[in-house]
């Protein structure tokens, strides 16, 4: 070999040294770009994120539910629902001492049509003000209309962020026809797996340069469009207007719920934080199946039973329904001729009736057995899920254990009992599962009864609240699928005062607008109850409203609602002392409370911190004489 093709020494292991680094270089450089790109778009001011919680108008120290977080899941804004949810304020700092509960669901969950005060939250909110008055708890909803697991499961992490104590959920009956559900326009158009991966991707604005280019260039018609304000969300999301019992699509949206929701619970067992999940409840008896499969058969046999023929529908229709007809109008008609026979039969085929209805407006039955089992696996350890049995607790205060119109307005949200309910059952369980054994014992001592009966009376409805619900109910049920063709509903009546406030609320005036003439016209009319629960209201929905919650505390007093007296009182105190604006009368009004409520050193203990500020306060003073 000549000298001059001589390698020279260490020349090729120099190169072999030399390879890896190349190849590192040549994987890592795309990546590299594109995160350079995700920076210039991001510093552009390309795309949009819609956080869950968002810093609050009302003060700087409070956050709240983002009132367009539904547009995270929508390339185009317009294309979304116009729905969000309701403004809770919360603490942006949790303070060491508060007990964090969030609730998640859907437009049951919201308080649909009565808003957040007649929902679960308001409800939860109520029951534990009355009976735990020395505390601090929060209630956060971020509930809304047509979302469905797929929401819930996004939104987990962020509600893990602002450190709760319990989430609780009550969903699934938008599985189906809610955003990115198998049988929605709002749906992905993908696998589970592709949905998962559009939540994951969503945020990043390459993602979402690609998305526009995507509309831009290739999509050319527009599934929904909800610039005809006129129009219910019902009314606009059906796509798959059929899914039948059992089909393809009805396994799809059976196999999302129950693998979003153990991803959730997953989520939060890693964060120690226990999940309370409720089974959910609909109308079975009073609202008939939206769509139906019927055969010439089936048709004719409905038809010739209508008269009267109970016994005929039962016989005929149990033996076609056993050999595996699916129809939804044959299990209807069965379950109606059994219940004028008492037939205790009747629930199951209402059950069915519902099950096989083809328009999944309302959750299969099957869905409340995933609840029950995911809830069942995972009852023990440091963060457990436990069951809460709504719907157990709404059919057993049903006629003949039978849902329907006494707590069901529509096809599945509550009346004000359904809603009372489902708080209540929240509640018990978290009262048996020893969450609130950190929280000061409750002063109350009555019976359980008693308590449920005084819970019940101080419903945080207003008439108000209830005609706006009604006209809310009658737009919804004038629109598909309720009705063929859209009926016009009249505007609401403005007869009484209660009914002119419901006008303009419904006509667009805000609530705390509303609500603050609300106190004054119940004033007025010396009901002192209702104008009770309108100041506390108030305060509840501006928690730096003092005077609310002063004018609460002596209302409450005043008609010996003591444990409602004491909570707005404690937080009349609280808050001027935040501030720095203390009142001698405020730390007298709480001492009075705790004096009728039994607890004669605890009022003493109240009269010292006043003395200790005004010694000389001749009114605390004889008051103190008086108690030792």
């Amino acid at each position: 070999m000549s000298e001059n093709t001589k390698q020279s020494p260490g020349t090729s292991s120099s190169v072999d040294q030399k390879r890896p680094v190349f190849y590192v270089i040549a994987i890592l450089l795309p990546f590299v770009l594109l995160l350079i790109l995700e920076g210039l778009l991001r510093i552009s001011g390309f795309g949009k994120e819609y956080p869950l919680f968002v810093p609050s108008n009302y003060s700087q120290d409070y956050l709240q539910p983002n009132p367009e977080v539904v547009k995270r899941f929508f390339h185009q804004p317009r294309f979304a629902p116009p729905v969000g949810p309701d403004t809770f304020l919360f603490r942006k700092n949790k303070d060491p001492d508060s007990i964090r509960i969030v609730l998640m669901g859907g437009s049951t969950a919201a308080g649909f049509p009565y808003g957040r005060f007649g929902s679960p939250a308001g409800m939860l909110n109520q029951r534990i003000k009355a009976q735990f008055p020395n505390s601090y708890v929060e209630i956060i909803s971020v509930a809304m209309a047509s979302i469905n697991s797929y929401a819930l499961l996004d939104f987990v992490d962020e509600v893990i962020q602002i450190e709760p104590d319990a989430v609780l959920i009550y969903a699934g009956h938008n599985e189906y026809l809610g955003i990115m559900g198998v049988g929605s326009v709002y749906a992905s158009n993908g696998s589970h797996a592709a949905n998962l991966l559009f939540l994951k991707l969503k945020e990043w604005r390459i993602f979402q340069l690609v998305q526009s280019v995507y509309y831009t260039l290739f999509q050319t018609s527009i599934d929904v469009d909800h610039s005809d304000a006129s129009r219910t969300v019902m009314a606009s999301v059906a796509k798959e207007k059929a899914i039948a019992f059992d089909s393809t699509l009805f396994a799809q949206g059976s196999a999302q719920f129950e693998q979003n929701l153990m991803a959730i619970q997953s989520l939060l067992r890693n964060a120690k934080i226990p999940l309370y999940l409720s089974t959910i409840a609909s109308n079975e008896m009073d609202l008939p199946p939206f769509s139906s499969s019927n055969n010439p058969n089936v048709e004719q046999l409905i038809d010739r039973a209508k008269p009267r023929s109970n016994r005929r529908i039962i016989q005929q229709g149990v033996k076609l329904l056993e050999r595996g007809d699916t129809s939804a109008d044959l299990a209807y008609a069965v379950a109606q001729a059994m219940l004028d026979e008492s037939d205790e039969r009747a629930a199951d085929f209402f059950t069915l009736a519902k099950d096989y209805d083809l328009l999944r407006f309302r959750a299969p039955s099957s869905f409340n057995h995933i609840i029950e089992e995911i809830a069942e696996k995972s009852s023990v350890g440091s963060s457990p899920t436990f069951l809460v049995d709504s719907e157990a607790a709404i059919r057993n205060d049903s006629s003949g254990n039978i849902i329907g119109a006494q707590h069901m307005l529509e096809h599945l949200h509550p009346t004000p009992r359904g809603y009372f309910l489902i708080a209540d059952s929240f509640y018990r369980a978290l009262l048996a599962n020893g969450f609130f054994n950190k929280l000061p014992a409750a002063r109350q001592t009555i019976s359980d009864q008693k308590l449920t009966e005084q819970a019940w009376r101080n419903m945080p409805l207003s008439e108000v609240d209830q005609l706006v619900g009604e006209y809310k109910i009658s737009t919804l049920t004038s629109d598909y699928p309720f009705t063929n063709s859209k009926i016009n509903v009249a505007a609401p009546k403005s007869d009484t005062p209660m009914q002119k406030i419901a006008k303009r609320r419904v006509e667009g005036e805000p609530w705390i607008t509303t609500q603050q003439e609300l106190l004054v016209v119940l004033q007025q009319q010396n009901n002192i109850s209702e104008a009770a629960k309108a100041a506390g209201l108030l305060y509840d929905a501006l928690p730096n409203e003092t005077e609310a919650a002063r004018v609460a505390s002596l209302l409450y007093l005043e008609i010996n609602e003591l444990g409602f007296a004491e909570f707005y009182a404690r937080r009349t105190l609280a808050d001027s002392i935040k501030n720095k604006r203390t009142n001698a009368n405020y730390y007298l009004t709480l001492a009075e409370v705790i004096y009728k409520s039994g607890d004669i050193s605890g009022a003493v203990s109240i009269l010292n911190e006043l003395l200790e500020i005004e010694p000389d306060n001749t009114r605390a003073i004889t008051i103190k004489n008086q108690l030792n």
